[in-house]
């Protein structure tokens, strides 16, 4: 990759996924939801503890500390009661990013990887803004990386620089002709470790375009979202929701090549529908998961969204 292609919608520029902390700074949540974690900071536990938040009274039982003695509510009843606290803890945050080789399309702005590497550095760069550790799942066909949830940013910078080079390796081999969709399909895998390496109480974000979403990933899906709040970015490109201009089309899977009338009415009418029901089928399987699900185009603005 030479310079001139440096942001161009093909290639991660060098400080691309870092500059995105410009926007994150611009649009901070202000005010984090309450979910489970492990470390002092914004973020409540369910579990109980000492801590800053009150959480209820109970009756008294032997071992409890005394000095939480709730005494009005001890009056009014006549029996001891100990008061509770949930415990102000950060949540660990961790970014699980696709880069197979289904991501790298795209009919406008860019493709596909390159708007989920921009959302999933934008997000990351909120949480640590947030106080929250981040981390990083990056996996494809051919590699998997781990980064684990820290508050350093030096340590974020790593993983942005590492999601970087992968991506920009597999442009230039999709540039230089050195493209094969061979190996074996990892998302389930993937999801399989981030369940492995998560901890409970985490904010997990998924950028794909969920192209090998099946119910082996739905069963990871299930179990991660159980103890962890996961947050789904359906990954897309306009071509992808609706026909190209009238003409005939050659499309290729990888593997065999068909051609599309698009000035057929019914043709264009199929193939909108395709996609509407791989999206409703989507939403419906995550909502059984217990997932949220986010659309992201290759042509929307990151600055403007409000989330």
């Amino acid at each position: 990759m030479n310079n001139s292609e440096q942001n161009n919608g093909i290639w991660l520029g060098k400080m691309e996924l870092p500059e995105m902390f410009r926007i994150a700074n611009k649009k901070v949540p202000s005010s984090p939801s309450k979910k489970a974690g492990t470390l002092g900071g914004p973020y409540l536990t369910k579990l109980k503890g000492r801590g800053m938040e009150f959480a209820e009274a109970r009756t008294y039982q032997p071992g409890d500390d005394v000095r939480h003695i709730d005494w009005r509510v001890t009056a009014r009843t006549g029996r001891t009661h100990t008061k509770l606290y949930r415990e102000e803890r950060e949540r660990p945050v961790m970014l699980v990013l696709d880069q197979g080789r289904q991501m790298f399309f795209g009919s406008r702005k860019s493709l596909k990887s390159v708007q989920a590497s921009r959302m999933a550095a934008l997000m990351g760069w909120r949480a640590l803004l947030r106080g929250d550790r981040v981390g990083g799942i990056l996996f494809s066909e051919t590699m998997h990386y781990e980064f684990r949830p820290r508050g350093d940013r030096r340590q974020y910078l790593r993983l942005l620089a590492k999601i970087m080079t992968e991506h920009n390796h597999i442009a230039d081999q999709m540039k230089e002709d050195q493209w094969s969709f061979d190996k074996k399909f990892m998302f389930a895998e993937a999801l399989r470790r981030v369940r492995h390496v998560v901890q409970p109480g985490s904010l997990v974000y998924i950028f794909s375009d969920f192209s090998g979403f099946d119910q082996e990933c739905m069963k990871h899906m299930t179990q991660l979202s159980k103890h962890n709040q996961v947050e789904a970015y359906l990954v897309s490109d306009p071509l992808e929701k609706a026909a190209p201009s009238s003409g005939h089309y050659a499309m290729s899977n990888g593997t065999s090549t068909a051609w599309v009338n698009s000035n057929n009415k019914h043709t264009r009418n199929l193939y909108a529908t395709s996609f509407e029901n791989h999206q409703n089928s989507l939403s419906n399987e995550l909502r059984l998961c217990g997932v949220t699900l986010n659309l992201l185009s290759t042509v929307d603005t990151l600055n403007q969204l409000s989330k």
